[in-house]
């Protein structure tokens, strides 16, 4: 079962063994409670005997907001309610079309003529073949969490990639 329908959702393989939860609150900005709520009470309909997949975010280890207290939230839960999980921790996914992405939000200052400002740090730039490749190891009946890197870029390296069409 795929719970989602977003870039990630979109993407995934339906299995009978395993409940992708892949329907989240997806804009790292957000601050609306609501979502948080939403996606929280979405999760507690799930059946803890369900194999389940959540899919989190690497900034968990390094960053202190609303959007990665609540990823650690909903993992916290999980690990403490489910039998067998995978929690699938990854940063900037390649293929998103969700327009609050830092490579879209790169993206669109560029069509616009609009030179974006670079900060000195780096993100972790995922494949669609590398996640899918993770991903199809995923085996039901276990507790396990990944962190699926993918390329450690600075931000100068990506701005250049997007004008030269890589990503």
């Amino acid at each position: 079962m795929i719970i989602g329908n977003g870039s990630i959702a979109k993407i995934l393989e339906d299995k009978d063994d395993i409940v992708f939860f892949a329907s989240g609150v997806s804009n790292s900005s957000c601050t609306d409670e609501k979502e948080y709520k939403r996606e929280f009470n979405l999760l507690k309909t799930i059946h803890t005997d369900n194999h389940i997949v959540y899919f989190s975010n690497l900034g968990i280890y390094y960053k202190q907001d609303r959007y990665t207290q609540h990823k650690r939230e909903i993992e916290e839960y999980i690990r403490n309610n489910y039998k067998s999980y995978t929690i699938v921790r990854i940063e900037v996914c390649e293929w998103a079309t969700t327009p609050n992405t830092i490579l879209n939000f790169f993206k669109k200052q560029l069509s616009q003529g609009i030179e974006p400002i670079i900060q000195d740090t780096t993100r972790y730039v995922l494949s669609l073949d590398e996640f899918l490749y993770w991903v199809k190891l995923i085996q039901p009946g276990v507790k396990n969490e990944m962190n699926i890197l993918g390329r450690k870029l600075t931000i100068t390296q990506i701005i250049d990639e997007i004008k030269q069409g890589k990503i």
